[in-house]
Parts: C-alpha cells; structure tokens; sequence
C-alpha cells in the first residue's frame, strides 16, 4: 500500500460516539471457582479473550478483550462491560485489540472492524462512556494491532497491513489524527507484541517473534527508511505472542519460553542491544507457557503464566491440567533474582493451549496472550482466561497488594 492511499483513507472524519453511561453492577467475586481448589481471582466476563489490563491515573482498572471492553472503579473488586465504541459493536467478530493510557489519562482502544478489517483507534477522557473514533486510521485488511501512548504529546501505533506488512504510525495530538511513519518493506512475522519508548529516546521497540524474540526498533524523528533495525535477544519464542516492558530505570525485559518449556527472563539496558537472560527456578519443571511480562519500579518485574506439572509440547497435551501462576522479582538486576511464585488459580484449563493461526476451539480459549500490569504504588494487576467448560470461558482477574 502506497502512501497516496494512505493519505485518502486517512481524509476520513473522525466520529464521536454518545454511548449511553453503564451503571457499575456488582460482580460476584468467587472465592473458589467449581472444580477448582484454589483461585485468588474475580470473573470479569464471558465475552471475550486475549485480556489486555491497563490502570488510569486516578486508579479505575480497564480490561481490552477483543472488541469488549470492561471497566472497575473500585480496584478491580467488581466489573462491568461498557458498550465501548459504535464501532466494536455486534458487527464486529473476533477482532484483536490494543489499549493504552496516557499520562493525562486518555484511552486509547484500538482493534479492527470488521474481523480482518480497517483499524479503528478510539480515544475516551471520560473513562470509557463516551467514545471519540478515527474508524480507519489504516484503512483495508489488518491485523494485531498495537497502540502506546508514553506521553500526552506522542502516541504510537502499529498494525499489519494485508495481515502481515507492518505500519508504524504517530499522534502528536493525543490520538485525534494518525500518520503513517513506516512501512515494513516485506512481508514480515504477524506475531508481535506491544510497543514501548524509553523516556528521553527516539526509537519505539516492538517485540516480535521469529526465531528468538527479536525488537523491531521504529525511530519516528526520521522520515526516511522503512524499519530502522532489528535486534536480536537470546529469549526464546514464546507459544503466545511477545511482550515485554521498562522498568521506571528504563530497563527494557522480555520473556518467552525454552525447549524445556520454562519461562526464560531476558533483560537488557540499552534498548535491546545486549542482554542476560535466565530461568524462573520453579518454572523448570513440568511445562509453561503464555507467558507474560510487566515491570514497575527500577528491577520490579512480573510475569504470569500457565502451568501444568505434565513435561510436552503446550498444544500436544490432552490430559495436561493446567493452572495460572504470577512470578515476581524485586532485584531483576542480580545475577540470579529471586523469584515469589503465586498460584492464582487451579485448574483453569484440561487440554491442549495453543495460539494464533493454526489454532483453533477450545485450544485457543485464551485466545494469544494474556496480562499483568504493575500500577503507581506497585500493586499487581493480573488477567487470565478460564475454560470453565467446552466452548465456555471466562476471563479472571486478580489485584495482589505490594
């Protein structure tokens, strides 16, 4: 796609949408879900999956499930689903979704419309009542998309373009107009994760899955070239899509899964281009997968996970039981950190758990990832996904005090 065409999709008119204030119904918390021996978690909802977790500044909690959208005023105790943006209604099936918070505390909440379709970036100042819409910030097929906005003056957002050519786009208006930035010039992996900027750098990361986890590096300050680099990590791949995350140091972490199926923990502090890496210690026996980052203060990091005590492949296994567990480190910059395991939940899936494109059923009840996030005074914000029954999930949330 040319750039004349991007600058006529991007000629449409941004919409607001007046959607109707939902009330904050009480969700029953449960304390021990059936079958399940242990659970520290609250259902949010049945509508969705791939839960993306995300704190405002004045605290309200938000979760991005693909084009649902749930929101709880009272630290993640009780939930409700808001309509969301016209465009992320009925019509819209399966999409993937992306959301972010600005410091101002500005959404952003980006998916596609139709499934496969336009990418829609929607941003809402009134914690998610009402809605105001650029519906093709990239016009034509796309697919998992990502937006980050670090700061009120610059938002960042990416998609795949016919599914697989990457578009990096840049708001310098807190999301009312997008321009193009980059264009991938091939046709490179779907499989990518969040966006990040280190304060007071040019360059916006993005991990991707190839053969390790690899970051794609976009520098918007330069016009020119399509992809500026990529750099390599020695993390390997994990079963769902990458993610990583800075600490408030500025240290870059991501993580991903070996051929023992353990959760490896990479680390580097110059923007991906050197690293350490080692094993989370419980994590070596049995088999993980989905694994997810986030980091809060300096050397603060988590990750959350599905476990089961079974040693194969994660989408090879039909007898494996698997669970959710939370890992947390507060001296990420030892040589070995010490890591605090948390069960979260038992028994959250018996199966088979795979991702992306060659996945399919209840396999993929939890759809390509999940979350964590770490909140201003380091409390832990967690999302899952559970198959209470076949064709039956849920998505689960904890907060665990610092």
């Amino acid at each position: 796609m040319n750039q004349r065409k991007w600058l006529a999709g991007l000629a449409v008119a941004g919409l607001l949408c007046a959607c109707a204030k939902s009330p904050e119904p009480a969700v029953t918390a449960e304390a021990a879900a059936t079958g399940n021996a242990s659970s520290l978690g609250v259902t949010v909802g049945a509508n969705g999956n791939e839960p993306i977790v995300a704190i405002g500044p004045d605290g309200t909690v938000y979760i991005s499930a693909l084009q649902h959208f749930y929101r709880s005023g009272d630290g993640g105790a009780t939930w409700s689903q808001l309509a969301g943006p016209v465009f992320s209604g009925p019509v819209n099936l399966n999409s993937d979704s992306s959301l972010s918070i600005d410091p101002g505390g500005r959404i952003y909440f980006s998916f596609d419309w139709p499934y496969a379709g336009s990418t829609a970036i929607c941003t809402s100042d009134d914690r998610g009542d009402t809605w105001a819409c650029d519906p093709v910030a990239v016009p034509g097929g796309t697919d998992r998309m990502w937006v980050a906005a670090p700061a009120n003056d610059s938002a960042f957002a990416v998609t795949n373009e016919g599914l697989y050519q990457t578009v990096f786009l840049q708001s310098t208006d807190r999301g009312t107009t997008w321009l193009p930035a980059k264009f991938g010039s091939e046709l490179l992996e779907p499989q990518t994760g969040p966006l990040f900027r280190k304060p007071g750098s040019n360059f916006v990361l993005q991990p991707v899955n190839l053969a390790n986890v690899t970051f794609y590096v976009f520098d918007p300050s330069n016009p020119s070239g399509v992809l500026a680099e990529e750099r390599p990590t020695p993390v390997p791949r994990p079963v769902a899509l990458p993610t990583a995350a800075l600490d408030a140091a500025g240290t870059l972490y991501t993580v991903g899964e070996d051929a023992r199926h353990a959760v490896i923990v990479g680390r580097s502090t110059d923007e991906a281009l050197t690293w350490t890496a080692h094993a989370i210690p419980q994590t070596t026996s049995g088999s993980a997968t989905f694994s997810w980052i986030t980091a809060g203060a300096a050397n603060h990091v988590g990750v959350i996970y599905f476990q089961t005590p079974d040693r194969g492949d994660p989408g090879l296994m039909p007898s494996a039981v698997w669970s959710a567990y939370w890992a947390e480190t507060f001296n990420a910059d030892a040589a070995a950190p010490t890591w605090t395991v948390t069960l979260l939940e038992n028994r959250v899936r018996k199966g088979p758990i795979c991702a992306a494109a060659s996945c399919s059923g209840d396999n993929r009840f939890a759809g390509d990832f999940i979350s964590a996030a770490f909140d201003a005074h380091e409390n832990a914000h967690l999302a899952w996904m559970r198959n209470k029954a076949p064709g039956i999930s849920e998505i689960r949330y904890a907060r665990l005090a610092h």
